[in-house]
């Protein structure tokens, strides 16, 4: 037993003389991407509708300051199954934020669902969603800015096999209206 006791006080001592030294700690896998995996047979049918997403997409982003100025600049978007296929991971890459979106076919309620969460929230938002006339249509729960309380509607158009646009839209009437949001994006498929 005392010499099982010195062996680990052994490696915790090198482990601390490591740190100390300047070691800095992984914070992710140097190669972070998963498997892509595929879409389960057996999942409802309606599954098939987030397939034009999965893949590796290069993305040009436009945002929109809240004083009117644009930037433009380019992010990774990762998405695979998983839950044995019966689930969407999209994971987001970009130079001003990262995080990841899980989505899920619920047949009972007739519509996607899921939450978003991405390192500048900091809690997870829960999303609904619906595909309808060759068009993705997620809903964000309520987000609070300068102006107000309001929803986020992102729409994923323009879909082909290797390419596919998305945009922003904002209520702050509880639908009633829409505005143009704070970002839009083109996604083309990469490597």
């Amino acid at each position: 037993m005392r010499s099982i006791l010195i062996a680990v006080l052994f490696v915790f001592a090198g482990a601390t003389a490591a740190v100390a030294q300047g070691s800095p700690p992984i914070l992710y896998q140097p190669d972070p991407d998963s498997p892509i995996g595929t879409r389960n047979p057996n999942a409802p049918p309606e599954t098939a509708q987030y397939d034009f997403v999965i893949g590796d997409w290069d993305v040009v982003i436009n945002f929109r300051n809240p004083d009117g100025s644009e930037i433009t600049y380019n992010a990774r978007w990762h998405n695979t199954w998983i839950v044995d296929g019966y689930a969407v991971m999209q994971e987001w890459r970009g130079p001003y934020a990262s995080g990841s979106e899980i989505r899920i076919y619920n047949s009972q309620e007739g519509h996607w669902m899921g939450f978003n969460v991405y390192n500048a929230w900091g809690t997870p938002k829960a999303v609904t969603a619906a595909f309808a006339d060759g068009e993705m249509v997620v809903m964000v729960d309520p987000v609070t800015d300068e102006t107000g309380t309001f929803i986020n509607r992102e729409t994923y158009f323009n879909i082909t096999a290797d390419r596919w646009e998305m945009r922003s839209d904002r209520s702050y009437d509880s639908g009633e209206t829409w505005q143009q949001g704070a970002y839009d994006l083109v996604a083309t498929r990469g490597n």
